[in-house]
């Protein structure tokens, strides 16, 4: 793993002169680095491809941009870009209906009615309480169904 990171900050530093030289990579003006020459590094200095603090996350100024290898931000599609919120998918409605009325696994919904995970899968298998279920299977529960079967439960016993 020692290497890889190496040469990875070998690539970084490369592609930072790269796009600090005058001139195209061909050109006689253009750094050695550029035209695939390794340019020798003046002792006591750090590496510019070390410009990542490790402690914080954060890049110091004059650190390349993050990204893939050679491809400046701006050249991104714009699917690739990072940052920012994601777009909002749900209306303010559904939201307030997914926070208020939320989905619960067969596990909670039993912790809920106080019934085993059996006797759950009994009730809505006869009927008794209604479910949804997901893609692969499995139950699903709205926590006002569920608080409409207790309170339906405490009626029929006279409570």
């Amino acid at each position: 793993m020692g290497q890889t990171l190496r040469d990875w900050y070998r690539y970084l530093e490369q592609q930072m002169h790269v796009s600090l030289s005058a001139g195209p990579p061909d050109s006689p003006e253009a750094p050695a680095e550029s035209r695939g020459g390794a340019a020798p590094q003046p002792e006591g200095r750090a590496s510019p491809s070390r410009a990542w603090n490790r402690a914080n996350g954060r890049r110091h100024e004059g650190a390349p941009p993050p990204g893939p290898p050679g491809q400046a931000p701006s050249q991104l599609p714009p699917e690739r870009r990072r940052g920012g919120r994601r777009p909002l998918t749900e209306t303010r409605e559904e939201i307030i209906r997914r926070l208020l009325d939320p989905e619960l696994t067969l596990h909670e919904a039993a912790a809920i009615l106080n019934l085993s995970k059996a006797t759950v899968r009994r009730y809505t298998d006869q009927g008794k309480l209604a479910c949804t279920r997901t893609p692969g299977g499995q139950r699903r529960f709205r926590l006002s169904v569920l608080l409409e079967f207790l309170d339906r439960q405490a009626t029929q016993r006279g409570e």
